[in-house]
């Protein structure tokens, strides 16, 4: 009786949690994003503070994303890039300000077509206990009814690209691998290499706009160089926002905003920034003394 009554205590939640719905939802009659994207993202005046806090976590924050341009987010923790990423795909709506998609608010078109246009791979990725195909076709599982009991064409050339086929001589059953320790025979993968089919994940995406979180965080020096080789391949034709604190990472980009408190300070390529002494030199010169 005493464990029953302890129990009760949280049907509440879980009947006010069955209850949630929603709150981002598209408008009746909303258009899909266009194919292709024509003009880009402009973010004009956008602030943003999360539920419950005081706190803004982007405040006034202006950028222009046009088609086929890498732009990278820099700035200490806490700066506000992630959140950016998160209004990109629309996982929120700005607090003030508003998000244009080829001169319409994002808020105005579907919200499913907003998202499969979109494709993130953020540094909180999660760790799916699910076989080594699976945990790539994670976003698109379609693909693997397409090719009967075969490895799909498409799954195999983003494990290349990933670098996550480097994974198979250790994995018994090759693709179709139990990942994690949840269930018999499943064989757990270090942060690097999970990460690794994470970023294959990217790579199986169809998407018109990239967005990489931090993707070389976990991965040694040398795995590191060979994805920075194919981020050229990845992002060629798209648009793409990457956010690294590696600086070797963030020179592929052809634009570097500088993000202080969730406000842009700095804007250009990284000879021009570096040459201008401000934040993005003082941060990289602490990198770079690290190295010497």
């Amino acid at each position: 009786m005493n464990g029953v009554s302890e129990q009760a205590l949280y049907l509440g939640d879980l009947f006010a949690f069955l209850e949630m719905r929603p709150t981002i939802v598209s408008p009746p009659g909303a258009p899909p994003v266009p194919t292709p994207i024509r003009e880009g993202f402009v973010f004009e005046g956008v602030s943003f503070r999360y539920p419950g806090t005081e706190r803004w976590a982007v405040r006034d924050f202006h950028l222009v994303l046009r088609p086929g341009e890498r732009i990278a987010l820099v700035g200490e923790n806490g700066a506000g890039k992630t959140t950016i990423t998160k209004l990109l795909a629309r996982l929120y709506d700005p607090t003030e300000g508003r998000i244009l998609l080829d001169g319409r608010d994002l808020r105005e078109y579907d919200l499913a077509s907003v998202r499969g246009a979109v494709g993130v791979i953020f540094q909180d990725f999660v760790r799916y206990d699910m076989r080594f195909d699976e945990n790539i076709a994670v976003g698109e599982i379609d693909v693997l009814a397409s090719d009967g009991d075969g490895v799909p064409a498409s799954i195999a050339a983003a494990a290349e690209r990933s670098l996550a086929d480097t994974l198979l001589p250790r994995l018994p059953a090759g693709y179709a691998q139990m990942l994690g320790r949840r269930f018999a025979d499943g064989v757990d993968l270090s942060g690097g290499e999970w990460q690794k089919v994470a970023l294959a994940r990217a790579y199986l995406r169809d998407a018109q706009v990239l967005v990489l979180d931090e993707p070389t965080a976990a991965l040694d020096a040398r795995a590191e160089y060979e994805v920075f080789l194919r981020f050229a391949e990845l992002t060629a034709g798209r648009m793409a926002l990457l956010i690294s604190h590696r600086f070797s990472t963030v020179r592929m980009a052809d634009r570097i905003v500088v993000l202080r408190h969730g406000s842009v300070v700095e804007a250009g390529d990284h000879a021009t920034l570096v040459a201008r002494r401000g934040l993005y030199a003082e941060l990289f010169e602490m990198q770079a003394e690290g190295y010497r």
